[in-house]
């Protein structure tokens, strides 16, 4: 068996992993990172949001990566890796859709909501095509000296002490191990460490219960198109709806659509599984077909769509939330998408990733042979839990809304409240930020006194109860409210949410 020595191992090279291999290797670590398929692959995961750019720019002057910079804004991406597959996004637009009606849009905006992210199109942030931007990822972190091995499955692990994991692969038709100091997972759903060490899910705290059925088409129809054709006023938008992360809102579920400008869009039905269990006698084109047939308007944008290529068939999960009860070790650390997931609502995914990577690549690069690195990880851990329990509860308020968007609206503003807190505060140049602020007791006290209100009230739809709970949250979110949000003269387009980058 061919043995082989490193600082660090990192498990999973997609973007998250391989940034965080290349981060270490510019540091002077000896990184591995090994990944048991190879790319391009279909991954979803692909909105990224104001606090993601953020971060990468950072994590790209700090550690010497000029070539990540680009990414941190669509012009700069488009100029410099037009090959590398993404989408323009200007911000998320929302918009709520009644059973067995075509869609009506209201002179008041009264079922869409539209929150700017940007200014310009060469602003903005961006919908990153998996496929081809975590094989860049992967690339550039070969290139500059990470081992990168591809369809190396892993075996077995073995932790023989602090400090001395045994990794042992499958490579190439041999025997490989790989022997490290501290080890990384970024395998996401697959948790191939916390399975190793026998860690146990902790998915019951989460308050969200959703699953998905989801894919890549080519065809689609423009929704902003369609709102034109039923008399919307599409002027008023701050920005081309479909430049968005866009979302449908429906009787218990949402439907994402996220475009590229390959022709590819993203789409994907999200279903409260306490409304909608998951039935395994109907099969995942019939549940998609049954759905996109209860909305007219929906179903007349997929008229023409086909599935494209790759994954060239729909997907369908169980419960997508999951957790782990341990994220960190003295020698070792999962990244967020490993330690948890709640739901793409507010497409906090990529963020997240970069969030956790910054914090720590700083601990390994700053504290590697320093006996407060030990704490340092456990804090760590504490401050994944945070972000996870702060993502989670955001999301439940939200779904506990869906049968009324005036209530949503109101739901959603608390996200968009916590994330330009988190980017104002960065601005002024504090980086130690959790991810929407979740280490502040005061923003997350708030916070969970705003969802706590709009779960008490989420079965009163009266106008009178609504308007009641519009002002209590905007009384308990006014600290933190610092771009005018719940501001019933603007109509739910909000032009002015736009992060300072």
């Amino acid at each position: 068996m061919k043995e082989q020595k490193f600082d660090v191992v990192v498990l999973g090279s997609g973007f998250a992993g391989s940034l965080t291999a290349m981060i270490l290797q510019r540091v002077g670590r000896r990184v591995a990172l090994i990944d048991k398929t190879r790319h391009p692959r279909f991954v979803i995961g692909e909105s990224s949001t104001p606090i993601a750019n953020m971060v990468l720019r950072d994590l790209a002057k700090r550690y010497d990566l000029p070539r990540l910079l680009p990414l941190a804004k669509y012009g700069s991406w488009q100029e410099t890796y037009p090959h590398v597959g993404c989408g323009l996004k200007r911000g998320f637009s929302y918009f709520g859709h009644k059973p067995g009606q075509v869609f009506t849009p209201s002179p008041t905006h009264a079922n869409e909501l539209l929150v700017a992210a940007s200014s310009h199109d060469r602003d903005s942030d961006t919908q990153w095509l998996r496929a081809d931007v975590d094989q860049w990822f992967c690339s550039e972190a070969a290139a500059i000296g990470v081992m990168v091995l591809e369809e190396c499955t892993v075996r077995e692990i073995q932790h023989a002490g602090l400090n001395d994991w045994s990794i042992d692969c499958q490579y190439e038709g041999q025997a490989i191990s790989f022997h490290g100091s501290f080890l990384v997972d970024a395998t996401g759903e697959a948790g191939v460490l916390p399975r190793s060490l026998g860690i146990a899910s902790c998915v019951d705290r989460c308050r969200t219960h959703s699953r998905a059925v989801f894919s890549h088409f080519r065809g689609v129809g423009s929704w902003h198109d369609a709102l034109n054709s039923l008399g919307g006023l599409t002027q008023d938008h701050p920005f081309h709806c479909d430049n968005a992360a866009q979302h449908h809102i429906l009787d218990g579920a949402w439907l994402w659509m996220l475009r590229f400008n390959n022709g590819l869009t993203s789409a994907g039905l999200v279903l409260d599984e306490a409304k909608y269990p998951l039935d395994p006698s109907l099969d995942t084109f019939t549940e998609w077909n049954q759905w996109l047939a209860r909305y007219p308007s929906l179903a007349a944008m997929f008229a023409d769509a086909e599935l494209a290529t790759a994954p060239g068939r729909l997907l369908r999960t169980k419960r997508l939330q999951r957790r782990w009860s341990q994220l960190a070790g003295e020698d070792w650390a999962l990244l967020p998408h490993t330690a948890g997931f709640v739901d793409p609502l507010h497409s906090t995914g990529i963020a997240h990733s970069l969030c956790g990577i910054e914090r720590l690549v700083q601990i390994l690069d700053q504290l590697w042979q320093d006996a407060a690195r030990t704490k340092a990880l456990a804090g760590y851990g504490k401050t994944l839990e945070k972000e996870l329990d702060l993502i989670d509860e955001l999301v439940a308020a939200c779904f506990a809304s869906f049968d009324n968007f005036d209530l949503l609206v109101v739901a959603s503003m608390l996200y968009f409240a916590a994330a330009t807190t988190y980017e104002r505060l960065r601005c002024e140049g504090n980086t130690s930020l959790a991810l929407l602020c979740a280490d502040q007791d005061s923003v997350r006290s708030l916070l969970h006194d705003a969802c706590a209100v709009i779960s008490q009230h989420a079965h009163r739809s009266s106008d009178n109860t609504i308007d009641q709970v519009r002002r209590q949250v905007a009384s308990l979110v006014a600290p933190i409210n610092h771009v005018g949000l719940l501001d019933d003269s603007v109509s739910n387009m909000y032009r002015h949410t736009v992060a300072p980058m």
